[in-house]
This record gives structure tokens, C-alpha cells and sequence, in this order.
């Protein structure tokens, strides 16, 4: 890099992969710039209001990387529903999956069958009015075998805008490290492609997750239940995790704050988030079977061969 004045800036990019033989784990990767004898690795960032002096927060220049062991079924698309705004899409796309996002058209006549699973962003309901007026093309994407994973609302909406009746409520699980209980452990977002084991609640962050079903039909499954260990919010919550069978489809609702933990950083998120838009792969063709030749015939042992036959000789005319 070369300056030629003091207010020049220069935006150089990097691409750094792990080595054949990294293991998961995490790791730090810095930066530095050298300068004559001087060596730069700190950057800093601007604080300043009219009613406070300015203010320079200094910070390492360095990243934290993270290479963690999650599957994720092959050849996935999936399309993207935003919301208020969260930071999930770039998350799907690290886990191979390719990601679409669907704006205002594709919702109202965007062919949606071509996706294997739509995820709708934190909040969509409440901010896009074309989310509402097309919910029921997403739930004719559901009946027809589509997958379709909802992330969680506000209480204001109170509609889940599900298959069936249910209302969005103000439950949460505030405390990070609460415990959680699966309710159907051999349900395929606890089992495929990832196991989903007790490690996967590990290191949470802020919270478990917020504005849970509250009353909902009896055709929706509570797969979690959780409980804060503190007396000012007591009593077991459902409603976190809810998945419905929709015609040929799924419709699932998570409150689980995957939204939070996945910027963070937090393992267990990865696996989780692979599992439910795994949920939608299609299943894989048979193979084509080729027929075989049928095997030549082979005389047993021991068994004797046949003379020969000849035709009978015709008769001899008579003298």
C-alpha cells in the first residue's frame, strides 16, 4: 500500500482459508499495517454528541473466527422473507445453502415453488403489509409440500398467520442459560442432518427468546418447553418451537432467539438454523436400475451330456 497525502484512505481486502488439517475451534486472526519502523494494529471508533465531548474508543484490529462441524442437506434454495432486519440470510449462505430474497413481487406472484424453504425475518408481519396481504400464497406454498419457517413476532400482531388459529403472546425466556427440554427428540429438527444435544443450549447469549405461541389449535406441536429458574416469570413455556403439518408441507414458528445467537457467535445456533431449512430437501431420486443380462445356464456336475440329435433319415424308396 502507498499514501499520497495525509487524508487518503485505501480499502484492501483479504481472503484467508483454514489450513487442510484445522480442526473446529475458534481463532483469532489480527491485522497490522508496518509502517517505516511502526507497526499499526488498532482501530478506533468516533463517539460524539453535542452534549458530550468526542471520544475515541480504541479496539485490537482482529476478528474472531469460528470453524464449527455442521451439516446441511445439499442443493438447498432458499428464500428469504425480511423483516424488521436481522443478519440471518448471510448465516444461510456460510451453511451452502443458496439464498433468494423475496421482495413485494415475488411475493404476490413469484413462482414459490421453486424454493425448498422459505424463512420469514424477525418481525415481517408487523412492517410489510405485502407480507399479510399474500400470507395465504404462502400457506398454499405449504399445502403443497413447501416448507415455510416463521421467526417470531410481536404480541401487537397477536395473529401467527398460520394454518390454523393461534395468537402470538408475550411469554419469553429471558434468562440465557435457562434449561430446555425437546419434547420430540427423534423429530427431524432435533435428528437431520445434525444431532441436536444439550451442547447446542451452551453459551447462549441475553436471552432463550421472546413472544412465544400463546393459544393456538390443537394441530400445532410444541417440540420445546422451557422454564426461567426465577420466581418473577414462573411456570413451564411452550411455544418457542412449534411446528404444523399443513397438506403435503411444514409450517414452523421459532421464538428461539437464533436471530441473536447467530451474529454472536454461539455454536449451537449453526446446527439448529441447519436443521430447519434442511427441513424442506427434497428427497433424492431412486437410482436407475440397469438391467442384467440373464446368466448363461450351466449343467451340474456329474450330469451327462446329451448325444447330439439328428434329424431321422427318410425312407428309402421302394426297388
Amino acid at each position: 500500500m502507498k499514501f499520497t497525502r495525509a487524508d487518503e484512505s485505501q480499502t484492501v481486502r483479504f481472503q484467508v482459508s483454514p489450513g487442510p488439517n484445522t480442526g473446529t475451534g475458534q481463532f483469532e486472526i489480527k491485522a497490522a499495517v508496518s509502517a517505516g519502523s511502526e507497526s499499526f494494529d488498532r482501530g478506533y471508533q468516533v463517539i460524539e454528541y453535542p452534549h458530550i465531548r468526542r471520544e475515541h474508543i480504541y479496539e485490537n484490529a482482529s476478528a474472531t473466527i469460528k470453524i464449527l462441524d455442521v451439516r446441511t442437506a445439499p442443493n438447498l434454495t432458499v428464500g428469504y422473507i425480511m423483516g424488521s432486519g436481522d443478519e440471518v440470510p448471510p448465516v444461510i449462505e456460510q451453511l451452502g445453502a443458496k439464498v433468494e430474497m423475496i421482495g413485494p413481487d415475488g411475493l404476490a406472484w413469484g413462482d414459490l415453488s421453486r424454493f425448498d424453504t422459505i424463512v420469514i425475518g424477525i418481525r415481517a408481519y408487523e412492517r410489510r403489509e405485502d407480507l399479510r396481504a399474500n400470507n395465504s400464497r404462502l400457506l398454499e406454498y405449504v399445502e403443497n409440500g413447501g416448507t415455510l419457517i416463521e421467526q417470531y413476532n410481536r404480541a401487537q400482531v397477536n395473529e401467527a398467520y398460520g394454518p390454523y388459529p393461534a395468537q402470538v403472546s408475550n411469554n419469553r425466556i429471558t434468562d440465557e442459560h435457562a434449561p430446555v427440554q425437546i419434547l420430540e427428540p427423534t423429530h427431524p429438527l432435533f435428528t437431520t442432518p445434525n444431532k441436536i444435544t444439550d451442547a447446542a443450549w451452551q453459551g447462549w447469549v441475553q436471552e432463550r427468546g421472546l413472544n412465544f405461541l400463546g393459544d393456538k389449535d390443537s394441530r400445532y406441536r410444541d417440540l420445546v418447553q422451557l422454564q426461567d429458574p426465577f420466581p418473577n416469570n414462573p411456570g413451564q413455556k411452550r411455544g418457542a418451537l412449534v411446528e404444523a403439518t399443513y397438506g403435503k408441507g411444514h409450517w414452523v414458528y421459532i421464538a428461539l432467539g437464533l436471530w441473536r445467537q447467530l451474529p454472536a457467535g454461539t455454536d449451537g445456533a449453526y446446527p439448529i438454523l441447519a436443521n430447519l431449512i434442511s427441513l424442506g430437501a427434497k428427497p433424492a431420486p431412486p437410482a436407475p436400475v440397469t438391467a442384467k443380462p440373464p446368466a448363461p445356464r450351466t449343467t451340474p456336475p456329474g450330469t451327462p451330456k446329451s448325444a447330439p440329435t439328428t434329424p431321422p433319415a427318410a425312407p428309402k424308396p421302394p426297388a
